[in-house]
């Protein structure tokens, strides 16, 4: 089964919906994003998410990592950066969709392909298709919407899916109707494979 994760979530009431919606994460963002919430929201988030999905920290700075984790206990943390982070959780590493780099990855380990860095933004899915078989656990971001995530899933076949601004009615408002389509979109797209 696909796994599905809902990023940029600011509230216990989007997070909620997001369950419900049978979403397999969430991501709560520390970098600088309207999406970005404090420790103090995010632990309110993650109390009411803990143990029905995973709560993975989304970071851009190794150096921002330890403070949060200490408080709130990410399921997995997510790191924009090349730099090298330890971590007692399994780490999902975001690269360029065309990056040419070593992908050796740790157990646990998975890579967020997102060609947009955060902004949203398609990529070309079917250039990054060579690179998601040779590497097995990626998971794709960037432009991803209800109506487009079963064709990046056609063309792809990724292990999961990452989805944020396709999602919402406002920046950093997560819709109800648009993350139960998006889960809908992939259920359908993953029982095709």
């Amino acid at each position: 089964m696909i796994w599905i994760k809902i990023c940029g979530i600011t509230s216990a009431a989007d997070a909620n919906a997001a369950i419900d919606a049978g979403v397999s994460a969430i991501g709560l963002v520390f970098a600088t994003s309207p999406r970005q919430v404090s420790i103090e929201q995010a632990a309110e988030i993650a109390a009411c998410a803990r143990d029905r999905v995973e709560i993975v920290g989304v970071f851009k700075e190794v150096a921002t990592v330890a403070q949060a984790h200490a408080a709130i206990r990410f399921d997995r943390i997510q790191i924009h950066s090349d730099e090298p982070l330890q971590a007692d959780v399994p780490i999902l590493r975001a690269r360029h969709p065309e990056s040419r780099e070593d992908f050796a990855m740790n157990d646990g380990e998975m890579i967020l392909m997102d060609g947009s860095e955060g902004r949203g933004q398609e990529f070309s899915w079917v250039r990054a298709q060579p690179m998601v078989a040779s590497v097995g656990r990626v998971v794709i971001a960037g432009g991803l919407t209800p109506d487009n995530v079963g064709s990046a899933i056609a063309a792809i076949l990724p292990f999961g899916v990452d989805v944020s601004s396709g999602v919402e009615s406002a920046p950093a408002k997560k819709d109800r109707i648009l993350m139960t389509r998006f889960v809908e979109a992939v259920r359908r797209a993953d029982g095709l494979r």
